[in-house]
C-alpha cells in the first residue's frame, strides 16, 4: 500500500473515531446529570427539603435552621466533597449540622452519593471558585493559599536572654472567588532591665489564588504584605519603618499526606531598618482521621536569610493542630520552634493559635 494511500485511511478512520469518542463521552456526563438529577429529585427525595432549583425554598416548609442554599457558590464550593458525603450517608449530626438532614447511608450506596454530590456541585455554575478539596490544614508559620473567612488568636513565647510574649490577632475575609484580605494586629511584651509592652506592627495584606486544579489537588497563590510603623521600636517591639512584603503559597495533596510552602520576600522601606529577608518555609501534614474533629501532626520546616550579608537562621517546628468540634470550624494548634542552624536567634519559640472560621457556626455551637 502506497504511504500516501496509508496515511489517507488513517487520517479517515481518525475522523470518524474521534467523533464517536466525544460523543461518549459526553452521553456519559449527561447520564451521570440525568441519575444524579433521579437520585436528588426523586429516589433520595433531597429535593423535598432543598427544593429543585437547590435554594432551600420549598413552599410551606418552615425548617429551624433552614437548608442552605446549594447555588450560592461560597458555600457551595468550600467544604470537600468527604464533608458533603458524610452528612449524606450519616445524617447533619455527623458534622455538627442540622439534625432535620437525615441520614441515608442505609439507603443509598458510595457510588450513588457521589452521583448525588456531583449533581448538587453543578447548582454553582461559577467553576472559578477553589474548591474545599484544597483547603489544606493551617500551619503554623507557613502560609496558606487557599482564601479564608477565618478569625485567630495567634500567641507565642520566646525564650533567650530577653523573653518575649506577642500574642497576634488576624482577622481574614474572602474578596469574592479568589481574594482575601487580611489584618493582623500583634500584642507584645519584652522583658529586660526594665519590662516593657505595647502594640507591635499592624500589618495587612491581600491574597488571591493564581492557579487551582482540584483533580491533581493542587492550589498556587499570591499576595503582599504591608507592616506600619506602629510599634515602640525604641523598646524592642516593631521595626521602625514601613515594610512591604510580596508572597507566593502554594498547597498539594497526595495519597495518605499534602504539602504546603510559602516564600515571602520583607523589605523595609528606609535602609537603616535593616536588610531585606527572604523567609522561605515548608510544611508536611499527614491527616491521621478524616473527621474534622481529632488530632493531627504537622512538621515545618522555617528558613529567614539575609539577602545582603547572607545570613541563615533554619528552623523545625514540629506541632499538633486540633479540631474541637464536630464541624471542624474552631480548631486549636500548638507547637514549638526550634532553631537548627548556627546561627541561634534564640532557644526556642512555644507556638500556637486559637482559630475560628465564623462562616461555617458560631463560637459557641
Amino acid at each position: 500500500m502506497a504511504p500516501m494511500q496509508a496515511l489517507s485511511r488513517l487520517m479517515a478512520s481518525f475522523a470518524v473515531v474521534l467523533p464517536i469518542g466525544l460523543c461518549e463521552a459526553q452521553e456519559d456526563r449527561q447520564s451521570s446529570s440525568s441519575r444524579g438529577k433521579f437520585l436528588y429529585e426523586e429516589y433520595a427525595g433531597c429535593a423535598s427539603c432543598h427544593g429543585f432549583d437547590g435554594t432551600g425554598n420549598v413552599e410551606g416548609l418552615k425548617l429551624d435552621p433552614p437548608p442552605p442554599d446549594l447555588t450560592d457558590c461560597s458555600f457551595n464550593s468550600r467544604e470537600p466533597r468527604r464533608d458533603w458525603s458524610a452528612v449524606i450517608a450519616r445524617g447533619g449530626e455527623a458534622r455538627g449540622l442540622s439534625m432535620s438532614m437525615p441520614a441515608y447511608g442505609e439507603v443509598l450506596t458510595a457510588a450513588q452519593i457521589d452521583t448525588i454530590i456531583d449533581y448538587l456541585k453543578t447548582f454553582c455554575t461559577d467553576t472559578g471558585w477553589p474548591q474545599g478539596e484544597l483547603n489544606f490544614r493551617r500551619p503554623q508559620i507557613t502560609s496558606k493559599a487557599f482564601p479564608e473567612n477565618e478569625a485567630l488568636l495567634i500567641p507565642t513565647y520566646t525564650n533567650d536572654a530577653r523573653t518575649s510574649t506577642v500574642t497576634k490577632l488576624v482577622y481574614e475575609r474572602r474578596l469574592g472567588r479568589k481574594g482575601q484580605w487580611e489584618v493582623a494586629v500583634p500584642f507584645a511584651t519584652e522583658s529586660g532591665p526594665a519590662l516593657s509592652s505595647g502594640i507591635g506592627d499592624v500589618e495587612v495584606s491581600v491574597k488571591h489564588v493564581l492557579a487551582h486544579r482540584p483533580a491533581s489537588m493542587f492550589i498556587f497563590s499570591g499576595g503582599l504584605e504591608a507592616a506600619a510603623p506602629t510599634g515602640k521600636s525604641e523598646i524592642g517591639i516593631g521595626n521602625g519603618t514601613w515594610k512591604l512584603a510580596p508572597f507566593l503559597a502554594a498547597g498539594k495533596g497526595f495519597d495518605g499526606f499534602y504539602v504546603q510552602s510559602s516564600v515571602k520576600f520583607e523589605a523595609p522601606l528606609e535602609s537603616e531598618a535593616g536588610e531585606n529577608e527572604l523567609l522561605y518555609n515548608f510544611a508536611l501534614t499527614v491527616p491521621v482521621t478524616k473527621e474534622k474533629k481529632g488530632l493531627i501532626p504537622m512538621l515545618e520546616f522555617n528558613g529567614i536569610t539575609a539577602t545582603e550579608s547572607g545570613k541563615t537562621e533554619l528552623f523545625i517546628t514540629p506541632q499538633f493542630y486540633y479540631g474541637l468540634v464536630r464541624r471542624g470550624h474552631i480548631a486549636v494548634s500548638f507547637g514549638s520552634q526550634i532553631p537548627v542552624s548556627s546561627e541561634r536567634p534564640f532557644d526556642y519559640r512555644l507556638v500556637g493559635f486559637l482559630l475560628w472560621e465564623y462562616a461555617d457556626g458560631g463560637l459557641w455551637w
